[in-house]
């Protein structure tokens, strides 16, 4: 049994990325249904209004699949730093394609899913989306997730963790609807170099 395998089997268990699957489609379908109930005479997201609706609906659901991503980080490879589990993973084979392994599967595959699901019920339901709406959810979505990553690396404690990334989590839900905060691609370009933080000291973290 390969890397991803055994970590897909660790985090979620025999059933429970199957869960996830189901939750993604329930959050696409929301995501439709919220949208249609507001704006009912058009399957389209054309004006600027229609626009800063549809992206609120979905900066919320990635909010909420934003904390689902936190116990996946805070509580699995929290607690695989905390009480060594991580050593026996290491030892097949290396931090670096751990860290890749581990990151794809906490982070990257849940939002690949929400991505999927959502574009098959815009299709089934002749619903028309910005064109780069999935830049707008990985934006927000990306930029918690790695700073959720790098308090778990640095304080290696997964309750601590937990707590302290679902602060964070409900205090951008704050920004938002408070308008003091906007998703914009630069936060996913700082994503990516948190990322590149995360690995750095994961290279360096004491076990």
């Amino acid at each position: 049994m390969g890397m991803i395998e055994l970590l897909i089997k660790h985090r979620y268990g025999d059933n429970g990325l199957l869960a996830y699957i189901d939750l993604s489609f329930a959050l696409a379908t929301g995501l439709v249904i919220s949208y249609n109930s507001l704006y009912p005479l058009t399957r389209i997201v054309d004006s600027t209004q229609q626009l800063a609706t549809f992206n609120i609906i979905l900066w919320v659901e990635s909010l909420i699949l934003t904390t689902l991503n936190i116990k996946n980080i805070s509580l699995g490879l929290g607690q695989d730093l905390f009480d060594g589990t991580i050593i026996s993973f290491l030892q097949m084979r290396g931090r670096k394609k751990f860290f890749l392994a581990s990151y794809f599967i906490d982070v990257l595959l849940l939002g690949i899913l929400y991505i999927l699901a959502t574009e098959v019920v815009f299709y089934l339901s002749s619903f028309t989306p910005p064109s780069l709406w999935f830049i707008e959810f990985f934006s927000l979505y990306l930029f918690i997730s790695n700073i959720s990553l790098l308090i778990t690396i640095i304080l290696k404690r997964p309750y601590r963790s937990f707590f302290i990334s679902i602060i964070l989590v409900f205090g951008f839900l704050f920004l938002l609807l408070k308008g003091m905060f906007s998703v914009s691609q630069y936060i996913l370009v700082l994503s990516f170099i948190i990322v590149y933080v995360d690995y750095l000291l994961f290279r360096r973290v004491t076990i």
